[in-house]
């Protein structure tokens, strides 16, 4: 049975002006061992011959057999895989790959060989034996005509196919050079079958077994000239299913790490172009990157609304009947429940964040923040935790480093309704979703409640009676701010409005009343507040009158200068003490506030616990309960966040797009490359490997350059107020959706590249 046999084959070209007859009727059978030497004219049909023997191009007559198997119904995918294992070809025009190594150009045709060293020990043992050795490091683009050539026969001579084609080998070559090559084809392809398209007969007379001439197109003599030595056939080893399965899985795997090997090296041949890769991808991962985090509130529009404060094991609880729960009672229910901690007045936890100001550059700024206590942030990195309850720990966002300090304080206070509250250290966090906390003891919290509680919430008021000379007026007086440097015992009043009635002798009674308007646990289900009312009054000898302007304070025969001082935002109507106000505001919660937090490890716990507080009869509440939000306030939210992510996916579809098009204008500089390697005969599986690998490792700089922005960004104190933090999820999804549109895209490429004939897609890179 003949290796090859060609049966009435026939080549037809198609233009859009004409229709060319490439062969036809084209009949010859060769053998193993078989020199076979064909000639004829320029533009006879030789080339293309060659190019139908070695499936580069497609016949449409007739019917070609490789060993005894027809192959007319081969489609692309069959084609690539008849030249893996039949095929070497010897190129006229070299078609070497210019930016890989004489090295690296030879070892693409011993991917067979799976050990590393020794298919690099086969590679440089043939460069020896075309004598390039002092050459093996030098690029393809460095080579002379001759150095080429001998490249290319080295590299066909190094697949070991049972056929090597040769279109003109020695047509660029001295004649010294000429006779060497062919004497080295001779020799070693004594068991194969040689077919060398020549223009000069001579050349190969001397070594040819057989002559075929064609003339316009077909075979015009076939001439043998001695017949070849005999060969025995290779016979084919048996392999059973099991053996057929094995052999596919060792093929898998060694076309996986040789396809990772050769997109690596064609990675680095070209540096310029991969460097362009590199950009590319940097460029497209840093907008997405950009554009999630510019757009990354569009997320929490669609987050889910709390009835509370959300914190982890946070349970809200009140009794059925709207009695208030006392503190005794709360530390039974919070032994019975197995909670951790508990707080009676809560109402701070649910205000949202509070107001506070301090001076920055000649003007006051603010900052709104969650005062806390008991919590543990870690070491400060200025300063340490606070032990009075006039002292705050900071918990803020890198973006505010340059406002108060890195290494030392340079804010020293700062203030909640004109309240001077000293702060004692700073802890920086870089996560700017999470709101500021302001850290403080105890007592401090307890005072930050009333303040928030009843100068915030209520409708307060001061009443002022004054005797004088047998005459009393009674004054409402307003502007109320606490100090933490005020005797309990004191109410300072401001003589704004009293200069005229200011004398020895003259007595005050001051009364205040408190009008505290609260919303407690029903506040979702029942909209009429609740009003407690609050009356105390003070003596003569406890009201101080202070100047307009702050500058002295005078109480009879006492004048001192209050620490408050010119400080306050305005000048106020009264200023008492801290503890005063702490007192009266908890005199009117606990006669008032109806709900109360327990605090329990997890969420989990807090339901449990939640569920057996309510079958005895509490209604509880875990803090992520949700409620949902008014159909005005809903439909809102969703218009916002399909606006914002409208935006972000035209962002994203725009880079995808401007990827797509420079990458595709890059693949055009592998295109020939890509097309010698198939000519070649290298698995598709381990080209479409390498093409995948070639952008991925594109891919690389690009994450690193992502995660150095990001850590810029987020620990910049410059640039960290105006990126939304992102996290582990939000990058891993930026990598994801990068790999994904790096994977359609080059997938698109490689559809492209095997939905053409090798000979067309080497003709278009000549042509380029």
């Amino acid at each position: 049975m003949a290796l090859l046999q060609l049966k009435d084959i026939g080549k037809i070209y198609v233009s859009e002006s004409n229709v060319a007859v490439g062969i036809r009727g084209v009949n010859l059978s060769f053998e193993r061992g078989e020199f076979v030497a064909i000639t004829g004219k320029s533009g006879s049909g030789k080339s293309t011959l060659l190019n139908v023997i070695s499936g580069m191009d497609t016949y449409e007559e007739g019917e070609l057999f490789i060993e005894g198997q027809p192959t007319s119904h081969y489609l692309q995918p069959e084609w690539e895989d008849y030249r893996e294992k039949y095929i070497s070809f010897i190129f006229q025009d070299y078609n070497i790959i210019d930016s890989l190594t004489v090295l690296q150009n030879v070892e693409l045709a011993l991917m067979h060989i799976e050990d590393v060293k020794a298919r690099r020990a086969r590679a440089l043992e043939l460069i020896d034996r075309v004598g390039l050795t002092s050459h093996t490091g030098h690029k393809g683009s460095k080579l002379s005509g001759g150095q080429k050539q001998r490249t290319v026969i080295a590299r066909a001579l190094a697949k070991d196919s049972p056929i090597i084609l040769a279109d003109e080998p020695t047509g660029n070559l001295d004649s010294h050079t000429s006779e060497e090559i062919i004497e080295l084809l001779k020799e070693v392809s004594e068991d194969k079958l040689l077919i060398v398209v020549t223009h000069n007969f001579e050349q190969v007379e001397e070594h040819a077994t057989r002559h075929v001439r064609i003339f316009d197109g077909a075979v015009e003599s076939d001439t043998v000239i001695h017949a070849p030595e005999a060969h025995t056939e290779a016979q084919k080893p048996h392999t059973d299913g099991k053996n057929k399965k094995a052999s596919k899985k060792s093929d898998r795997k060694k076309n996986l790490k040789n396809g990772l090997i050769l997109g690596r090296t064609i990675f680095t041949a070209k540096p310029r172009l991969s460097l362009f890769l590199c950009l590319l991808m940097i460029i497209g991962t840093l907008g997405i990157f950009l554009i999630t985090t510019l757009s990354g509130e569009a997320g929490t529009l669609f987050e889910p609304n709390y009835m509370f404060r959300h914190m982890d094991g946070r349970v809200v609880i009140t009794t059925q009947n709207g009695e208030v729960i006392s503190e005794e009672k709360l530390v039974q229910i919070a032994e019975k429940y197995g909670a951790k901690d508990y707080l009676r007045i809560d109402s701070l936890l649910d205000t949202g964040s509070a107001y506070f100001s301090y001076p920055h550059e000649g003007y006051d700024r603010y900052l709104f923040a969650y005062p806390i206590y008991g919590e543990d942030f870690g070491k400060p990195h200025i300063g340490t935790y606070p032990t009075k309850e006039n002292e705050v720990l900071l918990y803020l966002p890198i973006s505010y480093q340059d406002e108060f300090g890195k290494d030392s304080l340079l804010i020293d206070e700062i203030k909640m309704k004109d309240l001077p509250i000293r702060i004692t250290g700073i802890r920086y966090y870089y996560d700017n979703n999470i709101v500021p906390s302001c850290l403080f003891t105890e007592e401090g919290f307890r005072t930050m409640t009333a303040i928030e509680y009843i100068l915030n919430r209520s409708s307060t008021s001061v009443s002022l009676s004054i005797s004088s000379d047998g005459m009393s007026r009674e004054q409402g007086l307003y502007g109320i701010i606490p100090d933490f440097d005020i005797p309990a015992d004191k109410i300072y009043v401001s003589d704004r409005y009293y200069k005229q009635l200011i004398a020895s002798g003259a007595s005050f009674t001051s009364s205040f009343h408190f009008n505290a308007v609260y919303h407690h646990f029903d506040y979702y289900y029942n909209d009429e507040p609740t009003v407690m009312h609050f009356k105390r009054t003070f003596g003569d000898d406890s009201i101080v009158i202070f100047s307009e302007d702050g500058s002295a304070v005078r109480s009879k025969d006492v004048v001192m200068k209050p620490s408050f001082g010119n400080t306050s935002s305005y000048s106020p109507d009264v200023l008492i003490s801290d503890e005063l106000l702490r007192e009266i505001a908890e005199e009117v919660l606990e006669q008032s506030y109806k709900q109360a937090s327990l605090f329990f490890e997890n969420d989990a716990e807090a339901h449990r616990a939640a569920e057996a507080m309510r079958a005895d009869g509490y209604i509880a509440v875990p803090s992520d309960t949700e409620y949902e939000p008014g159909a005005e306030e809903a439909i809102m939210g969703v218009i916002s966040g399909l606006a914002i992510a409208l935006v972000w996916f035209v962002a994203i579809l725009f880079l995808a797009f401007f990827i797509n098009l420079c990458s595709s204008r890059a693949l055009g500089a592998f295109k020939g490359d890509m097309a010698i390697m198939r000519s070649m005969g290298i698995p598709v599986q381990v080209i479409r490997i390498a093409m995948y690998t070639r952008m991925m490792l594109a891919l690389i700089p690009a994450f690193l350059c992502m995660v150095a922005v990001a850590v810029l960004i987020f620990t910049s104190p410059a640039m960290n107020e105006f990126f939304l933090y992102l996290y582990a999820w939000q990058y891993a999804a930026i990598v994801i959706g990068m790999i994904l549109l790096t994977v359609m895209i080059t997938r698109k490429q490689v559809r492209r590249l095997f939905g053409e004939s090798v000979k067309k897609s080497l003709k278009g890179d000549n042509a380029q």
